[in-house]
């Protein structure tokens, strides 16, 4: 998704539910997905793709006003915890957050995917549970997906290197994802008129910030961790996975810190008493 491809919002109203929602969208009815049953019930048209106590994602097919059916991921966030509950008098839902982060990251040029809906179920000022629809990231798919399914050494070492150069671009742009697995980078095909590329996409924008200039080292070493934590061993040799930190280090023009950083992800590892297998 880029900053060009977002309709104009209009207001969202669903029972209870208030919120935003793009043009086409208004018609989509969050309350006749069947939450509570969706485990056992999943219907032809939806189905459960991550479940929690508080927190559940469906995959559902609409057709939007207008347009040909799309495939969408519908979150539901509940609020029960009664500290978050008074949290939330103060800032915006996951939703909201989300919802505004996905267009603030399309406008700079980082490909997402796309909010459509955004919703929020309250009591008088205390919020109950938020809700997110996104538009599926067409011919793209996790990049831990990507590595499992490529049988070659060549083409693992070119799409590690390419997805360090991806986040250097995305850090110097300001932008930080706290939670940046390989299964929340998506990547696409190669291109077809330039082979050598490759597109990229973050989902899941929960936890992210926005800074007015680079993100500062201890972070930008902290993502580079966390995809490395996120691959496992098999699908990413400890040379493969030094040549990824490499060529982020050379996009960044700061090759020299290469000990620097992998010492400083080995101690985040044994902080949390996991691996990144280098």
């Amino acid at each position: 998704m880029r900053g060009d491809d977002f309709d104009k919002p209009v207001a969202y109203r669903c029972g209870q539910l208030r919120g935003l929602c793009l043009s086409g969208y208004g018609a989509f009815d969050l309350l006749a997905i069947p939450w509570s049953t969706l485990t056992t019930n999943p219907g032809p048209n939806r189905q459960l793709t991550k479940a929690s106590r508080t927190r559940r994602v469906v995959r559902v097919e609409f057709e939007p006003h207008g347009r040909r059916p799309r495939i969408l991921y519908v979150k539901r966030v509940l609020i029960r915890d009664l500290r978050k509950r008074l949290g939330n008098l103060f800032v915006r839902s996951k939703a909201r957050r989300e919802w505004t982060a996905g267009y603030r990251l399309a406008a700079m040029g980082v490909a997402t995917a796309r909010p459509v809906i955004y919703a929020e179920m309250r009591e008088g000022p205390w919020l109950r549970a938020n809700y997110l629809v996104t538009e599926e990231i067409s011919d793209a798919r996790p990049v831990r997906l990507e590595l499992e399914h490529s049988h070659s050494d060549r083409a693992r070492r070119d799409l590690l290197s390419r997805l360090g150069e991806w986040l250097w671009r995305v850090h110097r742009l300001g932008f930080y994802h706290d939670d940046c697995s390989a299964q929340h980078v998506f990547v696409g095909p190669l291109g077809a008129a330039h082979k050598d590329q490759r597109r990229f996409a973050f989902i899941d924008l929960d936890n992210c910030r926005f800074h007015r200039a680079t993100v500062p080292w201890t972070r930008r070493v902290k993502n580079l961790f966390q995809l490395l934590r996120s691959i496992p061993p098999h699908w990413a040799s400890p040379t493969e996975r030094l040549h990824f930190v490499r060529s982020y280090l050379e996009a960044s023009g700061e090759r020299e810190a290469q000990d620097r950083a992998v010492a400083q992800m080995r101690r985040l590892a044994r902080s949390k008493r996991t691996s990144i297998h280098l």
